[in-house]
């Protein structure tokens, strides 16, 4: 039987909250330009403000194959949010089709190719339920840092530096570009510079990995005031759908 260990097929580019924080011995104090902590504080709160949002993202990932043989896998995502309780998250690739629901009781994941699909019992809000599924199961989901309603502090927790590149067009959109320096990975985020400062592009590298894969992301159609039909949040489990276990983290 198929095990989930843990949502590998669904990791998109921000893995920020699962890298180690840095022991008190090796620490050093971070390097973080003012204009960028005031950017990324606006976006965190502009984000965390919406009582419900839906957005588009069209993404790349690189994979090694034996040989260190870099391929680029292309990833479409769909998020719909409802806060405190309600997240639903289509993830279609050239590798996978999965579905990721959370109803304020449940995280389910289920994989529409292989008609499986497992569940884990969890807290009553996303920001915990997110918390304990990495915490105790090792499981993330795509772009899981921008789903907390205050994202400015994950974002900058294991940052070792941070600078303000300048302004750059994403799609046609001007933004504001932030580098971000880490112990494991480096990031780069582009923001809107307007008055929604909105996250539109988000590139993650994985430095000390041989050839450097990188995540990219463009995130689109952005929409705060729509209704989200509460169905969105249910899963109902397709005919002759096989449920198998989530192996905690420390297995």
């Amino acid at each position: 039987m198929l095990i989930i260990k843990k949502w590998f097929f669904c990791t998109l580019c921000l893995l920020l909250i699962v890298v180690p924080a840095l022991s008190s011995s090796n620490e050093k104090k971070p390097s973080i330009d003012p204009q960028v902590e005031n950017l990324l504080r606006a976006m965190s709160e502009y984000v965390g403000g919406f009582q419900q949002f839906t957005f588009h993202a069209e993404s790349s990932v690189d994979t090694l194959l034996t040989g260190n043989q870099k391929l680029q896998i292309l990833r479409s995502v769909d998020m719909f949010v409802k806060r405190p309780n309600r997240l639903r998250i289509n993830i279609d690739d050239d590798k996978v089709d999965q579905e990721i629901y959370y109803d304020g009781k449940s995280i389910t994941l289920y994989g529409k190719d292989e008609n499986i699909y497992a569940s884990l019992d969890v807290p009553p809000t996303i920001d915990e339920a997110m918390d304990y599924a990495i915490e105790s199961y090792g499981l993330i989901a795509p772009m899981v840092d921008l789903l907390y309603e205050n994202s400015y502090e994950i974002l900058l927790e294991v940052a070792q530096s941070a600078s303000y590149v300048g302004l750059s067009t994403v799609f046609g959109i001007e933004c504001h570009h932030l580098a971000f320096r880490g112990e494991e990975a480096d990031w780069q985020i582009w923001i809107e510079n307007s008055k929604t400062p909105l996250p539109r592009k988000i590139v993650f590298t994985r430095k000390w990995v041989t050839g450097a894969p990188q995540s990219i992301a463009i995130l689109n159609n952005w929409d705060s005031s729509t209704p989200i039909k509460e169905s969105m949040f249910s899963f109902k489990v397709p005919e002759k759908a096989e449920k198998i276990e989530f192996l905690p983290a420390n297995k």
